[in-house]
C-alpha cells in the first residue's frame, strides 16, 4: 500500500476518533472496531513489519530488496540493528548502498558468508534472497515460523513478548559476545501508570518489556522527552500518525488496533468474534 493511501486510511480512523472524543456523536464500539481493522496495520500477517526497499534497487535494475523483521528479531533484539549497526528507526533514513554492505557496514556486518549468507558475487552470492523475484516464498517461510510461536490477533499474528518469556526465541542483545549492554535501572523495573482522558483506560507502561528489545536511547530523547511530563503533544491521534508509540506500534510492533494490549482495563471494549 502506498504512503499516500496509508495516510488517507489512517486519516479516516483519526477523524472518527476525533469525532468520538469531541462529542459530535458516538460510534458503537463494534463499528469503531471495524474501522480500526481496516487500517493497513491489520493486513496479511506475513506482510506486517516487512519493509520493501525500492530506491537504489530500481536504479540498479534489481528487484526491490525485501526485509522481514520477523526473521531477524527471532535472532537479535531490536537494539542490535538500531543501535549497534546504526539503522534509523524510520524507513528510508539510512540510505544503505551495496558498497557499504561489502565493507561490513549495516547488513554486511552479518551477511558476510560466515554469520549469514553473503551479499558478494560468486558462489556465495545471495542477492536473490533479498531481491525476491517472488514474495510467495517469504510468505511460506513466515507461516512455518509462526506456527511455532504464541499467536496474537493483530500485527503479524505473533505475541513476541510471550515468545520471549516462554523461551520460544532467545535473541542476542549484542552483535558479538565481547560487547556489553547496559542494565535496566532498578527504579524502572515496576510498571509506570500513565493516565488517559478516560480513567477506565489507563495504561501500565513496562520499561522492562521494552528494554528487553531496545535501549534507553531508542526512545529518549528523539521520540520521547526524557523529562517527567516533558512530552506535551502526546495523543492517540499522534500515535496513529506514527509519532511517539506509533513509531514502532504502527509498523513493526503490535499495531494500535490491538487496544487491550495497552488499555487492559477498558471495561467497554468490543471483543470481536
Amino acid at each position: 500500500m502506498g504512503t499516500k493511501l496509508l495516510r488517507v486510511v489512517v486519516g479516516i480512523a483519526v477523524a472518527v476518533l476525533l469525532l468520538v472524543g469531541g462529542g459530535a456523536y458516538a460510534l458503537e464500539h463494534d463499528e469503531l472496531d471495524k474501522i480500526l481493522k481496516s487500517t493497513p496495520a491489520n493486513g496479511p500477517f506475513w506482510k506486517y513489519g516487512t519493509v520493501i526497499m525500492y530506491g537504489k534497487s530500481r536504479k540498479g535494475g534489481m528487484k526491490p530488496a525485501v526485509f522481514a523483521h520477523w526473521s531477524h528479531r527471532a535472532k537479535y533484539t531490536c537494539r542490535v540493528c538500531h543501535l549497534d549497526l546504526g539503522f534509523s528507526m524510520r524507513s528510508g533514513d539510512t540510505g544503505i548502498t551495496r558498497e557499504q554492505y561489502l565493507s561490513g557496514k549495516y547488513c554486511g556486518a552479518c551477511h558476510d558468508g560466515k554469520i549469514a549468507f553473503s551479499v558478494k558475487d560468486g558462489s556465495q552470492g545471495g542477492c536473490e534472497k533479498c531481491h525476491l523475484e517472488n514474495q510467495k516464498s517469504l510468505e511460506v517461510a513466515f507461516e512455518k515460523f509462526a506456527a511455532t510461536m504464541p499467536p496474537a490477533s493483530f500485527g503479524n499474528g505473533i505475541d513476541w513478548i510471550k515468545a520471549l518469556r516462554e523461551g520460544k526465541i532467545t535473541p542476542r542483545n549484542t552483535l558479538t559476545p565481547e560487547q556489553s549492554s547496559m542494565t535496566l535501572p532498578e527504579k524502572l523495573r515496576q510498571p509506570l501508570k500513565l493516565g488517559t482522558v478516560s480513567p477506565r483506560s489507563d495504561v501500565l507502561f513496562s520499561h522492562a518489556e521494552h528494554f528487553a528489545e531496545l535501549d534507553c536511547s531508542s526512545c529518549h530523547p528523539e521520540i520521547f522527552n526524557i523529562k517527567k511530563k516533558g512530552t506535551q503533544q502526546f495523543s492517540m491521534e499522534a500515535n496513529l500518525y506514527g509519532s511517539y508509540c506509533g513509531a514502532c506500534h504502527m509498523f513493526v510492533s503490535f499495531p494500535m488496533n490491538d487496544c487491550r494490549r495497552c488499555h487492559s482495563s477498558m471495561s467497554n471494549y468490543y471483543e470481536a468474534n
